[in-house]
């Protein structure tokens, strides 16, 4: 058995990864446990139930949700137990992979996030890494200034076998990216697993979501509410109602006005996933008809334009990974994208 600890900076995929990883090595026959060995949680509030119950359904997994995620501290609590309590804590984390390693050829471990800018979350990686011996796959977010240094400096103290993968990657840039980081880590002793071009639909939200988020109604094509909108358009902002601004964008959802007949329906004439309309005011037949066809929810939502095109934005921020079809996409990429042969000769697996 081995333990393949799966972390990030600045939320570069690890959830996808640990779900899409996890989810091959399965398929080939592997068998796979996972576990989250420490959440965080602020006054209270415990983020990261559903994706513990998302990836518990895909692996198949028999644990409950509190073996799969069976320590939860504040950022002072696990500060101590990383200190003042080491020797317990990681008892406790050897123990933890012992139960759900058994019977299993690899365990996923999904680490903290922000790793190299939280200490916290950065001595955690240290201390389960070494204490279970786990090669170490950090998520990596692209961009022009993504410091190299600090990810060699972080694998000179993990003392760990480490790789990276580099996530958001813009189409324009793949090959250069590829060739350049590839070079640059390499040179340092750490394995570059992939580098992946930025997808649109990954970062996207449900239409369902989206009626969550607004506390809508879904007026039509419920059928249609897992569709994920990429965009989000206001067609307010706008004097042109016709369909050459809504084409700007696509997979789209659109916030109007309830009562904008004619701009609604040249929304539907593009590449549309909803409509949102505002103010609580319901759309006309002839839009409803229209939308039906088209197989397009629409949502009518309380809020004004611009409240309501801010809430948009946010829950596109923090979309989640919770969604067969970006499962479906994510391991799509994988195909493409990542060195699964490396992966599995580091962790001593039958390619």
């Amino acid at each position: 058995m081995v333990a393949l600890y799966i972390t990030s900076m600045e939320g570069a995929g690890k959830t996808a990864l640990c779900a899409g990883i996890g989810k091959k090595m399965l398929d080939r026959g592997v068998k796979v446990g996972f576990v989250i060995p420490v959440q965080l949680f602020e006054t209270g509030i415990t983020d990261g139930n559903e994706d513990i119950a998302f990836i518990k359904e895909i692996f198949d997994l028999p644990e409950s949700g509190e073996q799969l995620s069976p320590v939860r501290l504040s950022p002072s609590e696990l500060w101590q137990s990383l200190t003042d309590e080491v020797t317990d804590f990681t008892d406790n984390v050897r123990q933890v992979y012992r139960e759900i390693s058994r019977n299993r050829d690899v365990v996923i471990m999904e680490g903290l996030g922000n790793l190299g800018m939280d200490k916290v979350s950065t001595l955690a990686c240290y201390t389960i890494a070494e204490a279970v011996e786990a090669t170490v796959i950090i998520a990596l977010r692209y961009s022009s200034t993504l410091d190299v240094s600090k990810v060699v400096h972080i694998g000179e103290k993990l003392g760990q076998p480490l790789g990276v993968v580099v996530n958001f990657v813009p189409d324009s840039k793949i090959d250069e990216v590829r060739l350049d980081l590839t070079t640059l880590f390499n040179e340092a002793g750490i394995k570059v697993f992939g580098v992946f071009p930025e997808i649109g639909s990954l970062l996207g939200v449900t239409v369902k979501e989206l009626s969550e988020i607004l506390g809508g109604e879904i007026l039509t094509s419920q059928e249609s509410a897992d569709e994920i909108a990429e965009n989000v358009m206001l067609g307010a902002m706008t004097i042109d109602s016709g369909t050459s601004y809504f084409n700007r964008k696509e997979n789209k959802a659109v916030v109007l006005r309830g009562d904008r007949a004619d701009m609604q329906l040249a929304a539907l004439e593009t590449s549309t996933k909803c409509l949102i309309l505002t103010n609580n005011l319901k759309p006309l037949p002839v839009v409803i008809s229209r939308a039906q066809d088209k197989h397009v929810p629409i949502i009518m939502a309380k809020q004004d334009d611009s409240t309501a095109i801010a809430g948009i934005e946010e829950a596109l921020t923090k979309a989640s990974f919770r969604n067969p079809r970006k499962l479906e996409t994510f391991s799509n990429v994988l195909d493409c994208y990542f060195d699964f042969k490396a992966l599995y000769s580091e962790l001593g697996l039958k390619a």
